[in-house]
């Protein structure tokens, strides 16, 4: 999915078929139960209207946004991810609650506002229907937690005992056109458990890189997989590694090393020269580098880069040019 596309996808928001309805879930407790929010109508208009506008003031309307896959996380800051990895307990009821009429109510004699951990927000028409995961931060719910609450009474302060929901438009994460989309990044990392699921995801490469035989040291990049920012790195390979995708001998892989003025002296080989001895942090980012192709050389300049954004070129046939 790219933005044009996840734009056209929250289009029926703005034109929608049919009247659009919302319904709000809370998720509570450290079971994550789902339970529905039984809001006044006139109120669920309201929380409609502010929602509909952050998706279009904060998505619809951020032109120069890109989405890109999870998986190839680089350091442009523009960017929305599409989520392409193993799907955490937490986003998948972004698809469970739709048309659930089995949820229960909200039950409030049992159950205090302070077990909210956060919200679905479901907004469809008569086709199409978008889930928003929005966390609840502890200063999103007022009383209960503290005794120093005070409310107007007269012309007197009096103790606030009850408590108070505030639902701001701000959400981490959405889901349209079965596809996940994940707006805050930063948010959904610390609280989804997505490290878990990245350093998974490494071991994959990892296995990946095992099999190809290029590394005489496989166990020196076994190491790092639970270092986040590593295994972060490692995760593109299997997924996204141009040069595996295409097969890319290893002769040429290390010829390549062998020759880049960035890795010719920071990279070691074996004693036949035929497989890559990783033995210094460095040389294994460098390493991982090379199979993202993230060194790359101007034709133009004859400059070297070191790249990890990298949109590519559909090269157009010369008779469609103008």
């Amino acid at each position: 999915m790219n933005k044009n596309q996840l734009n056209d996808s929250l289009n029926f928001l703005i034109t929608p078929q049919g009247e659009l309805q919302i319904i709000i879930y809370a998720i509570v407790g450290d079971n994550q139960e789902v339970k529905k929010l039984n809001i006044k109508n006139e109120d669920l208009s309201n929380f409609k209207t502010i929602f509909i506008n952050s998706i279009r003031t904060n998505i619809i309307e951020k032109n120069e946004f890109v989405v890109l896959p999870l998986s190839t996380v680089d350091e442009r800051s523009k960017v929305f991810f599409q989520y392409d990895l193993e799907v955490p307990e937490k986003l998948e009821l972004l698809q469970s609650v739709i048309g659930n009429d089995g949820i229960p109510n909200f039950n409030f004699s049992n159950t205090k506002l302070t077990a909210i951990n956060s919200l679905i927000i479901v907004i469809a028409d008569d086709e199409s229907e978008i889930s928003l995961y929005k966390n609840i931060s502890p200063v999103e719910v007022i009383g209960g937690r503290s005794g120093n609450i005070f409310k107007k009474s007269n012309q007197l302060l009096e103790k606030f005992d009850d408590e108070l929901l505030r639902i701001t438009p701000k959400f981490q994460a959405l889901r349209v056109n079965s596809e996940i989309i994940i707006i805050d990044l930063a948010s959904i990392e610390r609280n989804f458990g997505i490290h878990e699921v990245i350093i998974r995801e490494a071991t994959v490469s990892l296995d990946v890189i095992n099999r190809i035989n290029i590394v005489s040291n496989i166990d020196s990049l076994a190491e790092l997989v639970n270092d986040v920012s590593f295994a972060r790195k490692l995760t593109k390979v299997a997924r996204n590694s141009p040069v595996l995708r295409l097969n890319i001998p290893n002769a040429d892989i290390i010829s390549f090393a062998k020759n880049h003025p960035l890795t010719k002296r920071k990279i070691r080989l074996n004693e036949d020269e035929t497989q890559f001895s990783l033995d210094t942090k460095i040389s294994k980012n460098l390493f991982i580098k090379i199979l993202n192709d993230d060194l790359l050389t101007s034709e133009l300049t004859k400059l070297y880069y070191d790249t990890l954004a990298k949109d590519g070129i559909i090269i157009e046939d010369e008779e469609d040019i103008l």
